[in-house]
């Protein structure tokens, strides 16, 4: 086969004579189409592989679901759980991942700071009132704030719980609000004004949920900063209305606010985020922040899954959550950016202890009298220290660049995200962003799957007891119960060390057998809590 030289071809085609005159006006051409061109076609590969390179990310996060629900990790499991199962299947699950902390405030901040919250101003054991103001730090980065500057949209669905600065009509209340659980003055409060400072403040773009959990005040949505309705309605004003009301006693309700349509209301603003998203602006990566109010208290499931499971109402919840989890699923593949959306779907702590006759209005049905173990293989709930109520499911899927269907036992924890989304995007993080993180980036593509990233790791219970696990022992420190009391040698303590290698149920305290392994970890405890950082820094 012969080929002609480029100046040839154009002659040929142009009916030009073959003449030195000519032959350098179209080289010239050639010279000017190359430099003109060539950027621009440069331009689009690094365009095409850096869109290939910054998937989209959707972290799911459930509400005090336990290990135990899906039966993808409890093949004992009541609860028919098929998207969560498919899930699964499709992802790299981490089966020694925790919460940042075993309730709700803690493992939030964790989740979105890389920063145990006990290092905050709520201290050990802190918990957020019902209408306290924000919880994160100023100037502190949160992960939709490092995906923001990296080029992402971003948007938060569902239940924020890191506070809200709510405009007051006299601000000499602010501190009072700031402590004070039960803080009742409603009209104190201009909930027609634009908070002071809520969600998009910590870079979101886009922000529509809850403040807290579904029951707490004010049952209200809020989007981009401001209530869509502004909430007048008392629990007893609704009850008379609707027949009932399963959040509190002393709740402000907004119009519209109903338990059982919550969920779906969350679910269609998911998915028309990222319908949204992916249409108007297909060649910029989105950062979905899922925060499912489900399944939470008050357990109150749609119609359409009531009975659907074999563990009660409770079981029912679970289902609607897995539905909702498969619709989210089903959109990415409709909008053809499943094969790069990585996902992270994982639970804020473990489930509420429902064998103590809690309220009926509220869980509705005693998990034992199901035989379904909520909490799988592990001891403990929600608020302690136990296994149960922090090691928490957390599936990776991203179809492009994780390996589908494996497990990995490498320990991790919620700080870890913001950096193992830096190492994956090349960013490169500040000292004071992510102090207690490590990245996992290495376990997800297999590079490396150490027993951990991590020195050590350290539980926070809702009392203010600390725990801390190294490789395959954790000890508990009793006695001190806030950060000042565990760096106080002069302070009474007691420990308790459990090998969770030999024993997961945490039944057998060897700390007297071990006292060098219960020094070492206590000494370490302490310079975590001195220094500010559990890691060693960038």
């Amino acid at each position: 086969m012969t080929y002609l030289h480029a100046d040839q071809c154009l002659m040929k085609r142009s009916g030009e004579k073959t003449t030195w005159g000519n032959t350098m006006k179209i080289r010239l051409y050639i010279l000017v189409c190359w430099l003109v061109l060539t950027p621009l076609v440069a331009q689009q590969e690094v365009s095409a592989v850096e869109k290939a390179a910054r998937p989209n990310i959707l972290i799911i996060l459930t509400d005090d679901m336990g290990y135990g629900d899906a039966a993808a990790l409890n093949r004992d499991s009541r609860i028919p759980t098929p998207n969560l199962d498919r899930l699964a299947k499709e992802s790299l699950t981490f089966t020694d991942a925790h919460a940042a902390g075993s309730y709700c405030v803690p493992s939030r901040y964790g989740l979105l700071t890389g920063r145990y919250m006990w290092r905050t101003r709520l201290g050990s054991g802190g918990n957020l009132a019902n209408l306290a103001g924000t919880l994160i730090e100023p100037g502190r980065k949160t992960v939709a704030n490092v995906l923001q500057d990296a080029g992402y949209q971003t948007a938060l669905v569902g239940k924020w719980h890191q506070g809200i600065d709510w405009k007051l009509r006299d601000e000499s209340a602010r501190e009072d609000i700031r402590v004070n659980r039960n803080y009742q003055d409603f009209q104190n409060i201009d909930f027609a004004s634009p908070v002071l400072k809520g969600p998009k403040d910590y870079g979101f773009d886009y922000s529509f949920g809850t403040a807290g959990s579904a029951e707490m005040n004010p049952a209200a949505f809020i989007e981009n900063n401001r209530a869509t309705i502004i909430p007048t309605l008392s629990s007893q004003d609704v009850k008379k209305k609707n027949g009932e009301w399963y959040g509190r006693d002393d709740n402000i309700i907004a119009e519209g606010y109903i338990m059982d349509r919550l969920v779906p209301t969350l679910s269609n603003k998911a998915c028309e985020f990222v319908e949204t998203a992916t249409r108007t602006r297909p060649e910029q990566p989105f950062f979905l922040y899922y925060a499912m109010t489900t399944p939470h208290n008050p357990i109150v499931p749609n119609k359409e899954f009531v009975g659907t499971s074999r563990a009660g109402t409770y079981g029912d919840f679970v289902v609607e959550l897995d539905h909702h989890v498969g619709r989210l699923l089903r959109k990415l593949t409709e909008l053809g950016i499943a094969e790069n959306t990585l996902i992270i779907f994982t639970s804020d702590n473990g489930p509420v202890n429902r064998t103590k006759g809690y309220s009926a209005k509220w869980v509705r049905g005693d998990t034992a009298i199901y035989g379904h173990d909520s909490t799988g293989p592990f001891a403990g709930w929600k608020g302690g220290l136990k296994e149960g109520g922090h090691r928490v499911p957390f599936f990776v899927r991203w179809p492009e660049k994780i390996k589908a269907g494996g497990n990995c036992s490498t320990t991790i924890v919620f700080n870890d995200v913001i950096p193992t989304l830096a190492e994956m995007l090349n960013i490169n993080l500040d000292d004071n962003t992510a102090e207690d993180g490590q990245s996992f980036f290495k376990a997800l593509t297999g590079a490396a799957r150490p027993e951990s990233f991590h020195e050590a790791i350290v539980h926070n219970q809702s009392n203010g007891t600390f725990a801390i696990r190294k490789g395959t022992f954790k000890l508990t420190a009793n006695g001190p119960k806030t950060n000042a009391q565990v760096l106080d040698d002069a302070f009474p303590v007691s420990f308790v060390l459990y090998d969770l290698g030999k024993d997961v149920e945490e039944t057998t305290d060897i700390s007297h057998k071990h006292p060098e392994k219960v020094k070492e970890m206590h000494t370490l405890l302490k310079k975590y809590v001195r220094e500010g950082r559990s890691n060693r820094g960038r």
